[in-house]
């Protein structure tokens, strides 16, 4: 019987298992031991898979070492150099030189988490290692509180020619400018993503970006926005109500926003709706880090402005953690008539219950006079509370299956509802079960269970 399932994977061509095996290998993890507060529960190269894979048999060992993609993935995680002994370093140090020398020359996508300020005078050897390669550095992310300003190889502000999304974070301070501008001389980047308070200050080619992840919508920022006139995906993470004045900005060719509230305190969207103008968008997401805590305010008036505005067309929207009403919800959606793709996660209403109310549910019934979201095919909900209409939703969604062409409903294709707060009834859900079996997708779970159907 196990030779039998095997035999079937033993007759593929080298060319479907070289993508089963690079789809396997994207995330080699190689730590530099003891590290703090961490314990792995399996052996070391489970954590390895180019090197397990390469392991195996003479077959894959022949096709792993003939594929320098599959070593070309690697997080790097380096402890405080106190907490390093001569034998843990020199094993890390050989699997890395390992990983670096079967890459050959394929481009390099490396994550390196650090702990601690630094290492010394010196940079950590695992640096020397990688920086010695920066002509292969395709994408690089980084957490920690080194000064990579003054980390020798990077101090000179190398060229990084292939290089086109960089990550840099910090750990317990934020990323500094000077860390920043070591990356100036990167024609090819296209992605950054920091949390550097002051990024407009820097000398990287903000101009050529087409997605810009920053951590704080300072008004000092505004010259960093402006620059960008290029960008396509822009993600704004702010633990304030801020405002970029009087005038709103507009980014032409943006086409995703997302807008991370950091801090715990509820606040109001209203004022970063009144800033921008996005007449490309399609995408708009808003949520809170806080997932436990529904704070962000819906501001009603301002959404509909910010809308009017920039005559865009959403297609997708996902809201999470956000404090609005029934009402207020369906006039929201009102606005959104091309909206494909909804999602919801933590939506309360101002009293503490849940705005998908019957009547929110109602105006999505598909014979409703003019039902809500007449283009929507993916419908994803996680849903506070115990109390719920389920009789009525599961009337809602059987009615936006395969709909008559004549009330100008697309077909529901998709739907992923979790029950945060209570059990699932599986009898009571049969329906939609049906309804899986008939072509849509249906992801039904209940709490503290994973259930999907009987």
């Amino acid at each position: 019987m196990a030779h039998g399932s095997t035999v079937p994977f033993e007759q593929l061509p080298n060319e479907i298992l070289y993508l089963i095996f690079e789809s396997s290998c994207t995330d080699n993890l190689i730590q530099e031991y003891p590290w703090p507060s961490e314990r792995l529960s399996l052996p070391a190269i489970a954590y390895l898979p180019a090197l397990a894979i390469s392991a195996v048999c003479t077959r894959w060992r022949s096709l792993a070492l003939a594929s320098p993609g599959l070593w070309s993935q690697f997080r790097l995680e380096i402890a405080p150099i106190e907490k390093t002994t001569v034998d843990t370093q020199s094993g890390f140090i050989s699997t890395l030189q390992f990983y670096l020398t079967r890459s050959a020359d394929s481009p390099l996508q490396i994550d390196l988490e650090t702990q601690g300020r630094g290492h010394g005078p010196r940079n950590p050897l695992t640096l020397d290692l990688i920086l010695a390669h920066t002509t292969r550095w395709k994408r690089f992310s980084y957490t920690g509180d080194y000064d990579l300003g003054r980390c020798e190889g990077l101090s000179e502000h190398p060229s990084f020619p292939v290089l086109d999304q960089l990550a840099l974070r910090g750990r317990e301070m934020y990323i500094q400018v000077t860390d920043l501008d070591c990356f100036e001389h990167a024609p090819k980047l296209f992605a950054v993503s920091t949390d550097c308070l002051y990024p407009a200050e820097s000398d990287l080619r903000w101009e050529q970006l087409t997605s810009l992840d920053v951590l704080e919508a300072r008004d000092e920022n505004i010259t960093l926005l402006s620059q960008c006139t290029g960008l396509a995906v822009l993600k704004l993470r702010s633990g304030s109500t801020v405002s970029f004045g009087s005038s709103s900005i507009s980014l032409a060719s943006l086409k995703s926003f997302t807008f991370v509230l950091t801090r715990k305190r509820k606040s109001s969207l209203e004022k970063i709706l009144s800033s921008f103008a996005f007449p490309s968008l399609t995408e708009l997401m808003l949520y809170s880090e806080y997932n436990s805590n529904a704070n962000i305010i819906w501001p009603l008036d301002a959404f509909a402005t910010f809308i009017s505005r920039s005559s865009c067309i959403l297609t997708t929207l996902s809201l999470s953690n956000v404090i609005i009403s029934d009402l207020n919800l369906i006039a929201a959606l009102r606005l959104l008539p091309s909206l494909a793709n909804l999602s919801t996660n933590n939506l309360l209403d101002p009293t503490g219950g849940s705005p998908l109310t019957s009547h929110f549910v109602s105006s999505m019934h598909g014979l409703s006079a003019a039902p809500l979201l007449p283009k929507l095919q993916s419908l994803s909900i996680k849903l506070l509370r115990t109390s719920f209409d389920d009789a009525a939703f599961i009337g809602m969604i059987s009615s936006r299956w395969m709909p008559d062409p004549a009330t100008g409903l697309d077909c529901l294709r998709s739907l992923v509802f979790h029950f945060l707060d209570r059990e699932l009834d599986v009898e009571l859900y049969e329906p939609l079960w049906r309804l899986d079996r008939m072509g849509m997708r249906v992801v039904i779970t209940g709490k503290d269970n994973n259930c999907n159907g009987p």
